[in-house]
């Protein structure tokens, strides 16, 4: 058994920026699918280069063998090591096993994830202290079990900051939980959509990762 993961993002940049702030990096392995979303603080070449640095080095710590939370760890401290100017960038990392279908959310400073199931929209949030701040900083460790035809919904904070009203989580809730269940690049698509309606200008990067869930 186990299950098959479909993944999809979408970004958009923030009005009069050539690069975008937030980076995503997709990794699989024969045991899980990974997907990490890291947010530069502010915008342009500044943000991009931050949020490249501490995904290369995510992966990197990934893959010579480290647990997510671990990684984590390490690079806020290097983060911390790096200068005195602190440019904190928050990480969202989330883990999919592919025998057991059970999701590993790590994060550091990031926005809520959204799980859509056929009951619901559940939500899996964390603290709000971006990496680079404090050390040393524990990673905020999530877990959920995934079934068929759920879906992962993970944002940047552009995303939340552009909606109105002050609860910004329960809108994009509401809005996904009314949002017909369909491929992931089609959901990436509208909730990016939808949170771009309400400003004749991106007012910060703004990403949206997806994923889908199916036994196999």
């Amino acid at each position: 058994m186990g299950v098959t993961v479909d993944v999809a993002y979408k970004s958009l940049n923030k009005f009069n920026e050539v690069l975008c702030g937030d980076k995503v990096e997709l990794l699989q392995t024969e045991d899980s699918n990974i997907m990490i979303l890291a947010d530069g603080m502010g915008s342009g070449e500044i943000a991009e280069e931050e949020s490249r640095q501490v995904i290369e080095l995510t992966e990197r710590l990934l893959e010579t063998g480290f647990s997510a939370r671990a990684a984590l760890k390490l690079v806020n401290t290097v983060l911390l090591l790096t200068g005195n100017v602190q440019h904190p960038a928050t990480l969202d990392l989330a883990c999919i096993d592919l025998h057991t279908g059970i999701l590993e959310a790590m994060k550091l400073g990031a926005a809520a994830t959204y799980i859509l199931t056929p009951t619901g929209v559940e939500l899996l949030e964390a603290g709000e202290v971006p990496m680079g701040i404090l050390n040393p900083v524990e990673p905020i460790l999530l877990s959920k079990k995934l079934w068929d035809d759920n879906r992962i919904i993970m944002v940047s904070d552009g995303v939340l900051d552009a909606l109105p009203g002050e609860d910004k989580e329960l809108s994009l809730l509401e809005f996904i939980a009314g949002m017909p269940v369909k491929n992931p690049q089609d959901m990436a698509d509208r909730i990016l959509l939808f949170a771009r309606s309400f400003h004749e200008f991106v007012g910060d990067d703004m990403t949206v990762l997806t994923a889908g869930i199916w036994d196999r």
